[in-house]
This record gives C-alpha cells, structure tokens and sequence, in this order.
C-alpha cells in the first residue's frame, strides 16, 4: 500500500465494520479513527489521512463539510 494522504468528501454512516464514508460516485471507506464521531452520523463530512488499505482511510481530521 502506498500510504498514501488524501481528502474524501461524503455521508457519514456505521456498518459492523466500523464508521464508513460513501462518497457522492458511491465509493464506501471504512474510516479507521480513536473517536465515535456520533454528532456527524448520517451527516456530509470531509475526512483527511492515510491510505491504510484497499477500502481502509486512518483519519487524521474528521469535520463537517460546508454544502
């Protein structure tokens, strides 16, 4: 894996593998993060970090994103 960084856009769910992010071309990330992000459930999000797998993104910063 190449590690690495980018910028996803996109809603913000749960699945049993953990928080997801489908983005608007319905891309799904399972969002690797120390934090529960509950207040942005079901909300659009933009999520910095790094590539940690083929679907897998390690947030560095987890925000809201301005429509």
């Amino acid at each position: 894996m190449s590690n690495a960084r980018i910028r996803v856009v996109g809603k913000l769910g749960r699945a049993s593998r953990g928080l997801t992010l489908t983005t608007a071309e319905n891309e799904i990330w399972v969002i690797e993060t120390d934090q529960a992000h509950e207040e942005f459930h079901g909300l659009s999000v933009v999520v910095e970090g790094t590539v940690t797998g083929f679907d897998r993104l390690r947030a560095d910063w987890l925000g809201p994103h301005a429509l």
